[in-house]
């Protein structure tokens, strides 16, 4: 159903337990007091004031949309109650209290809990009254949208006639006619093109743009230089080893749980019982796994011989974890104390990269701890060169071997596909005074990613007129694709009533045969609505596309394929939309009649007024 219907369930899904208790609700009349405040909006006799629209909010982004559409929302509801109170609807007291009782979020052991009632209460309305009201209003609501749309059905003939409307294919061959076909016919000599070029001259005036001579300064670059020792390697491997070589253990326990509201003495009964079986696997580790089978109460592992299989650090409670990764392989641990209850631990085995597997890693992490310095160190040379040197890019080459790199044209203004060229700040300096018209290196730019570039202007082009020649070829395509279109649409429209006159075309070019379905549109909307347009009744059949690119379409439908049988589930699918939309139509049409009935007037306040 509708978003309208779907909003005034909330307050009875929130109550039930359908959503979380974070609540809000769309109660309006219940919140406004009778005074002369400017107001929203006036539906009928009720106003709608900010406050009212502010606490339906609650919880919710608040940007001018958001708020455009829940004051819509209230509106519709303030429209469903006054025609709920013209016609004299009420919920009793009886029905109210019936139905607040009833609700299993303020039941304790199956019967009405007053405390628990309160407790909701508490925090979200100002008394039992006003949430009694809402909640009224709510089934006032729920009562006159279900006797509007409630009970509408759909019958078996008609979900069956449109089944087999969505399902039925078209077998057909497509006739392209494109403006490229008319080439010769179109007017191309020069004095067609000098008129186009005069009528368009704006058109062929090219921005102004630059060519870029820049270097980059990259951190990562620095990094690749710098070298890194075999001895620092394994040093950082040792160090970092639990975390780098994604180390991971393989482990084996036996639990004897205990309740969290355990007492003393019962914990230490417990906790006796697992030294005793302690003692037992330490004595005959071979029998591990038949003990954890025996006397583990996790029922997760007891039964594959205690057996946790491979985990990472971290991935267990910390004492268990700690533990662990303490341990070496077959060995069996003390009597473990976690929240769970005992453990005693047995140490299977360790999984974990080699040095060789992620050494390339640790160079990297080396190589760029390193090149931090060295980066600061160069990039701050790069600023002093460049500035000092400003007429060229030699002086920071040559101290700092950089590569000089070209860009191509740069349009002002425009935005480029190349992220470093594309940097805003590095445009704005290529384009500045300085760079442009003095011909200095631009400022070092930071572009991000460790990189930092200087530029100077190699090529300037300043905005100007092209000559006709410099675009006589674009000016030519662009008739040809104009006035191409023209003749293509004519001999189109032509071609279509010769065909659907019954008269003989001769040297059509038909494409190969295409089947489509209206549940698999394979073709633009448009040709598929032109093609299930044709009636099945008399075939081939022929129907007419005119497509923006100039093309002029010809479809010639030769079949007409059934629709499949409809299964039962697929019927009743069908039958569920089909009465959803019926329903909508009724509760749109429903809601239309509601705004000519009940006036709707804007007031003072406006959606972003500050004051309430």
């Amino acid at each position: 159903m509708f978003e309208f219907v779907q909003n005034n369930k909330t307050v009875i899904q929130v109550i039930l337990g359908a959503v979380a208790l974070t609540f809000v609700g769309f109660g309006v009349s219940s919140y406004s007091s009778a005074t002369d405040d400017p107001y929203l909006v006036k539906v009928g006799n009720a106003k709608i004031y900010k406050r009212d629209l502010d606490r339906a909010l609650e919880g919710k982004p608040s940007d001018p949309a958001t708020r455009q559409a829940m004051l819509q929302e209230m509106i519709r509801r303030e429209l469903v109650l006054a025609d709920a109170r013209d016609h004299g609807a009420a919920v009793s007291p009886a029905q109210l209290q019936k139905f607040i009782a009833a609700i299993p979020l303020f039941q304790e052991n199956g019967k009405f809990s007053a405390e628990r009632y309160s407790e909701f209460l508490k925090n979200r309305y100002p008394s039992a009254e006003a949430f009694e009201t809402e909640i009224s209003q709510d089934l006032l609501v729920r009562s006159q949208l279900t006797a509007v749309a409630g009970t509408q059905f759909v019958p078996n003939a008609v979900v069956g006639r449109i089944a087999s409307l969505l399902g039925e294919g078209r077998e057909l061959q497509p006739l392209v006619i494109k403006p490229s076909d008319f080439a010769a016919e179109v007017k191309t000599d020069d004095a067609a093109i000098k008129a186009y070029y005069d009528a368009n001259a704006k058109r062929f005036r090219t921005a102004e743009q630059i060519k870029l001579d820049y270097v980059v300064l990259s951190q990562d670059a620095v990094a690749q230089g710098v070298k890194v020792s075999d001895a620092e390697i394994q040093k950082y491997y040792d160090q970092h080893k639990g975390d780098l070589a994604g180390e991971q253990r393989r482990a084996s326990h036996i639990l004897l749980a205990v309740a969290k509201d355990a007492k003393p003495e019962q914990k230490a009964k417990v906790r006796a019982e697992a030294e005793a079986i302690l003692k037992e696997a330490r004595a005959n580790p071979a029998k591990f796994a038949e003990l954890a089978k025996a006397k583990s109460q996790d029922p997760g592992s007891a039964e594959k011989g205690g057996d946790l299989g491979f985990f990472g650090h971290g991935m267990m409670v910390k004492q268990f974890d700690d533990v662990v990764f303490r341990m070496k392989p077959g060995q069996i641990s003390e009597v473990v104390e976690t929240e769970y209850g005992f453990h005693i631990i047995r140490l299977d085995e360790v999984k974990a990269q080699s040095l060789d597997d992620v050494k390339s890693v640790i160079v990297d992490k080396l190589q760029k701890q390193k090149a931090a310095g060295l980066f600061r160190a160069e990039s701050d040379k790069l600023n002093e060169i460049s500035y000092q040197q400003a007429d060229s890019l030699k002086g920071v080459v040559d101290a700092l071997k950089l590569e000089v790199k070209h860009s191509d044209w740069i349009v002002r203004n425009q935005p480029s596909q190349d992220p470093l060229l594309g940097n805003a700040r590095l445009l704005a300096a290529a384009f500045s005074d300085d760079v442009l018209k003095k011909k200095h290196n631009s400022e070092v730019v930071d572009v991000g990613g460790g990189r930092l570039v200087v530029a100077r202007v190699a090529e300037h082009q300043p905005e100007h007129q092209q000559a006709i020649a410099e675009v006589s070829a674009q000016i030519k395509s662009e008739l040809i694709a104009r006035d191409g279109a023209k003749l293509a649409d004519k001999k189109g429209q032509a071609v279509l009533a010769d065909l659907k006159a019954g008269k003989s075309v001769e040297g059509l070019q038909w494409g190969p045969n295409l089947t489509v379905s209206r549940r698999a549109p394979s073709l633009p909307p448009a040709d598929m609505r032109a093609a299930f347009a044709v009636s099945g009744a008399k075939l081939p059949g022929y129907a007419g596309v005119r497509h923006d690119t100039g093309e002029y379409v010809v479809y010639r439908v030769g079949k007409v394929i059934p629709a499949p049988a409809l299964s039962e589930a697929d019927r009743a699918q069908l039958g569920g939309m089909l009465n959803e939309m019926t329903a909508n139509g009724q509760l749109v049409g429903y809601l239309q009649a509601l705004r000519q009935k009940y006036p709707v007037v804007p007031g003072k306040q406006s959606l972003n007024d500050n004051s309430n």
